[in-house]
């Protein structure tokens, strides 16, 4: 009997290396605007971590920031490779992207191995992902969870086998790899520990049934993982950069994530915000496609024609690795659409799955080829997120891609503009050092000015509660050795940066009067640019 999830029972004319390819390239073609994105206030942090670590400085020590380190190295590995500039990171974000598209095609040929309609269903997914990276934006790519990615998928396709489980050694080394793969994440983001379980779970189902071999490889898996994370961390302690980041995960990352002024945020909220990432059409339809599919599969049972193949293992691994995704954006109690990232390839597998349903669904109904009824369907997806479902933010992305194609915005900008980094350059000296009361760390990194601070932003220094020990070390040198330029933002009330609601001008005047002290007697100021003021010392 025909499987009630396959296709089309015609074989195809292309093999399925050439479908793989051809996926690929379209891929390519379609995200390759996203290389001329512009950098947002999250790039800038990194992009001046990035530099600083190609100029000899230690993060956390030199520059200071609450995310792993994983992140600066990346943007270093970018410029290394591209030069230092906003294109390099955007050649680099899109090879990323690339890459990852290529493994959730792979992962979703072995998720539905045994259905004839796994092409369909892993293009599908391809191109839901691929919808997704425009609903993301400049903003939400280029960074922490959107480099996971692919480490996260290459994990998955290490303990889920081609064909039929492996045994013995070659069992074991791929879940010491897969760990490895983990391991790699946890010094993107630590809570990426979590996909742990998901992987062992994968590794469970798929290795053979004695118990013995089975626990020998979560051993493994286990150890992979934890050989990555321990080398990792005694090369940072030997960098003596291993207890500044404990310090900061321990105090200021916990009391970032707790004051938030927005208020808490919440599971309802963390669930509309995924529909709406995930692209609001490609739910709906792919949830359609899976009711098809379960109809069809009772439907099969009550006749007494019941399929051969078994979806729950893979079903249980995708909903189990969706949930540690769901639960990871939870703890952040922010809910960034570049938090879901590490949703993307899970929801990604299991619509494509649904879609491939109901486009066999329509084959059995009007007798057109399953193809031409995938094709119509992503067609169908595509206006609908366009001009309706997901509008505001595809729509955004078109109008600015047309802008730079037309020369009205120029490509690979910074989205405040350049104008506060050209007006350092104007009135500062390459010697001279800067500071920015604010979220402008792009300054630095543009510039070439170096921070009086190793403190890149201050966004941390706005709750009414700042730990006091950090307190006083900008205190001290600010007043110590008062910088060249001293900028303050205006207006800069960002409701997910602490528990008030001021901006940075009126942070310092209400509880840093030592700086306000030092504003009014070795200050002037010179200019406001941006919604900034521009203050310089005085001889």
């Amino acid at each position: 009997m025909m499987d009630v999830n396959s296709l089309d029972p015609r074989p195809s004319m292309l093999r399925p290396r050439t479908v793989f390819l051809l996926t690929l390239a379209a891929s390519a073609a379609f995200l390759f605007p996203t290389n001329f994105w512009p950098f947002d206030y999250d790039q800038g942090t990194f992009a001046y971590g990035g530099w600083a670590i190609l100029h000899g400085a230690r993060p956390y020590i030199d520059f200071w920031d609450i995310k792993p380190p994983n992140i600066f190295y990346t943007y270093a590995a970018a410029f290394s490779l591209f030069g230092n500039s906003v294109r390099a990171v955007r050649i680099f974000d899109y090879l990323n992207a690339l890459l990852s598209i290529a493994l959730l095609y792979l992962l979703s040929i072995r998720s539905w191995k045994d259905s004839v309609s796994k092409h369909t269903a892993a293009i599908l997914a391809v191109l839901a992902f691929g919808c997704q990276y425009y609903i993301f934006g400049h903003w939400d790519t280029a960074q922490v969870e959107t480099y996971s990615v692919p480490f996260l998928l290459a994990a998955m396709l290490l303990v889920i086998p081609t064909h039929e489980s492996s045994s013995g050694p070659k069992l074991y080394s791929r879940a010491a790899l897969a760990g490895a793969a983990i391991g790699v994440t946890f010094y993107f983001k630590f809570p990426d520990a979590l996909f742990l379980v998901a992987a062992a779970l994968a590794l469970w189902f798929h290795s053979p049934p004695e118990r013995r071999t089975r626990g020998i490889a979560q051993v493994w898996l286990a150890a992979g993982f934890l050989a990555v994370v321990v080398l990792q961390s005694l090369y940072l302690a030997l960098a003596h950069e291993f207890l500044p980041l404990w310090h900061i995960t321990t105090s200021s990352t916990e009391a970032y994530v707790s004051n938030n002024y927005s208020g808490s945020f919440t599971a309802i909220q963390n669930l509309r915000t995924a529909v709406q990432v995930l692209g609001t059409a490609f739910v709906i339809f792919g949830a359609i496609g899976w009711i098809v599919l379960a109809r069809s599969r009772a439907n099969a049972r009550m006749s007494r024609e019941v399929s051969k193949n078994a979806f729950g293992p893979t079903l249980a691994i995708l909903i189990v690795a969706s949930l540690i995704a769901l639960i990871i954006v939870q703890a952040q109690n922010k809910g960034y659409t570049y938090h879901y990232a590490v949703l993307l390839p899970w929801a990604d597998i299991l619509i494509g799955g649904g879609l491939s349903s109901l486009a066999h669904a329509f084959w059995r109904w009007n007798k057109i080829s399953v193809w031409a009824n995938a094709v119509f369907l992503a067609v169908l997806l595509v206006v609908i997120s366009y001009f309706w479902l997901s509008k505001h933010p595809l729509q955004e992305r078109a109008e600015e891609l047309y802008r730079i194609a037309s020369g009205s915005e120029a490509p690979n900008g910074y989205i405040a503009g350049d104008t506060i980094a050209n007006y350092v350059l104007e009135h500062s000296d390459s010697n001279d050092r800067i500071f920015i009361f604010g979220f402008q760390p792009y300054v630095y990194w543009k510039s070439g000015r170096a921070p009086a601070t190793k403190f890149l932003n201050t966004i941390h220094f706005k709750p009414a509660r700042v730990p006091n020990e950090e307190r006083e070390e900008l205190l001290h040198t600010l007043l110590g050795n008062p910088p060249r330029l001293f900028l303050v933002e205006m207006g800069d009330r960002y409701t997910s940066q602490g528990n008030t609601n001021d901006d940075s001008r009126t942070t310092i005047r209400q509880r840093y009067p030592e700086l306000e002290q030092l504003l009014q007697t070795q200050y002037r100021p010179i200019d406001t640019l941006q919604q900034t003021i521009v203050y310089q010392r005085l001889p």
